[in-house]
């Protein structure tokens, strides 16, 4: 089965390396943070959007639960669930 990857929306700032950016989500008032590939990130109408594998159900209502490029810095942790109304299509 083909991995189907989706966008979330992001602000980013410079990595440690040239082909990193910092990364950082906003999902339901809490900030992940980590650190991606520049190529993973996807300009939408001038608004950066992080490209993630789509992974299906959360368990919540409306949610979606998504895997991470890297790990989260506050969670440790590449799995995050985002409501689905977050979510573009890649």
């Amino acid at each position: 089965m083909p991995t189907q990857s989706v966008l979330i929306p992001c602000s980013i700032s410079k990595g440690m390396f040239s082909s990193e950016v910092a990364a950082e989500l906003l999902i339901e008032g809490v900030s992940i943070s980590l650190f991606a590939d520049q190529s993973l990130i996807i300009d939408i109408g001038g608004k950066p959007h992080l490209k993630v594998t789509f992974a299906g159900e959360s368990g919540k209502p409306q949610n979606k639960t998504v895997l991470l490029p890297s790990e989260s810095f506050e969670t440790g942790s590449r799995w995050v669930s985002v409501p689905e109304q977050l979510l573009v299509a890649a």
